[in-house]
């Protein structure tokens, strides 16, 4: 397995894993504009997984800042192709971003969606711990 920086040519790749992402995910064409802008934002990283060739999981993190809280690093997103979980993908990816944190003498934070129950108990497994818990919100205007 190989992990490198995402790079333009990764899109396709990296927009059909994010597809089977959430109910919530955007277009196809959205998710290729938004990946465009990560690659080429400061304070955004976005790595693959390659096995024998092939893309099968990406990672997001970027540089969260907010007024009154210490800035910290935080995974945006982490897709691994089913047939590829349980094959320390996920844990290379997470352990690209956690190199980045400490990099920068920050922590790395990640945010589960509360019925997502197999995620919670990997991140847990790599050494993350419950923070809080938090509802969210959204006003469609």
């Amino acid at each position: 397995m190989i992990i490198r920086p995402a790079v333009r040519r990764d899109e396709v790749d990296v927009v059909r894993l994010a597809s089977g992402l959430s109910p919530e995910t955007s277009t196809l064409s959205e998710v290729e504009s938004h990946f465009y802008v990560l690659l080429e934002t400061g304070g955004h990283r976005v790595w693959v997984a390659e096995v024998d060739g092939a893309i099968v999981g990406w990672l997001h993190a970027f540089l969260a800042l907010r007024v009154g809280v210490e800035p910290f690093l935080e995974i945006g997103g982490l897709v691994v192709q089913e047939d590829n979980r349980r094959a320390n993908v996920g844990s290379g990816l997470v352990q690209k971003a956690a190199e980045w944190a400490k990099s920068e003498a920050l922590a790395l934070r990640v945010r589960c969606n509360s019925k997502k129950e197999p995620a919670h108990r990997f991140y847990q497994a790599l050494g993350f711990q419950p923070l809080k818990q938090q509802h969210v919100f959204e006003f469609n205007l």
